[in-house]
C-alpha cells in the first residue's frame, strides 16, 4: 500500500514538473515573440512581415531607402542587419530551390516553369493553385532570396511557409499545394518581391 502511494506521488510529480517545464517554455516563448514583434521600434506604418517560425522579422524603412532586418541568432539574441537599396543585387523568389521569378539590376527575368505546375508570375502560381488538378502537389519552401553586395553576408533568404508541421514535427512532406498556408506564403511572395523590385529601380535612379 505505501509503495503504491509512492509511485503515485512520484507520478504526480512528474506531472507537476512537466506542467511548469511547458509553462515556462510559454513564457519564453511569448517574450520572444514580443520582442522580435517590437524590434527596431518603427513606426506603426510601415511595411513589416515576420516569418512564421516567428524568428525573422522583415521591415522596409521607406523613408531612408533601406530594409531592416531582425533574427534570432543560435543563442537566442537578437540581431539587426541593415541593407540598403543600392546593395540589392537581385531579389528572387523560389519553390523547393525552384526560381519562379526574379529581378536583378537593369533587367527581370521570369516565366521559369516551376515542376510544370504554372509559369510565369507568382500571381500565376497562384492562380494555378485554386484550379482542377488530378495530382496534388506539396510544397516545402517557399522563400525569398537577396543577392547582396556584401562581401560578408551576400545571400540574405526569408522563408513564407513554416519549417515545422502543425504537431511541432520538421516539416519533410510539405504543406498540400490547396492548404491555407500555401495560398497565403504565395500571396506574400509576390507582395514582397514586387516591393524588392520597386527598390531595386528606386536605386537604380539614384545611381543614374
Amino acid at each position: 500500500m505505501i509503495w503504491a502511494i509512492v509511485i503515485l506521488l512520484i507520478i504526480a510529480a512528474f506531472f507537476i514538473i512537466g506542467d511548469f517545464g511547458t509553462d515556462k517554455q510559454k513564457e519564453i516563448e511569448k517574450k520572444k515573440l514580443v520582442e522580435i514583434e517590437t524590434a527596431g521600434n518603427f513606426p506603426a506604418q510601415y511595411k513589416g512581415i515576420l516569418n512564421p517560425d516567428k524568428t525573422t522579422k522583415l521591415t522596409l524603412v521607406e523613408p531612408e531607402d533601406k530594409f531592416a532586418i531582425h533574427m534570432f541568432n543560435q543563442n537566442g539574441e537578437l540581431e539587426e542587419k541593415i541593407i540598403p537599396f543600392e546593395k540589392i543585387i537581385e531579389a528572387e523568389v523560389s519553390i523547393d530551390d525552384n526560381t519562379v521569378t526574379k529581378v536583378s539590376k537593369g533587367s527581370q527575368i521570369a516565366g521559369a516553369v516551376v515542376g510544370g505546375l504554372a509559369a510565369g508570375s507568382i500571381g500565376a502560381l497562384v492562380g494555378g493553385l485554386s484550379s482542377n488538378k488530378t495530382e496534388t502537389k506539396y510544397f516545402k519552401k517557399i522563400d525569398l532570396k537577396l543577392k547582396l553586395d556584401d562581401f560578408s553576408s551576400p545571400i540574405y533568404r526569408f522563408d513564407f511557409l513554416p519549417s515545422n508541421d502543425e504537431f511541432g514535427l520538421e516539416n519533410v512532406k510539405g504543406f498540400k499545394q490547396d492548404d491555407p498556408k500555401v495560398k497565403d506564403a504565395l500571396s506574400k511572395a509576390e507582395i514582397w518581391q514586387g516591393i524588392m523590385e520597386i527598390a531595386i529601380r528606386k536605386a537604380n535612379k539614384v545611381a543614374q
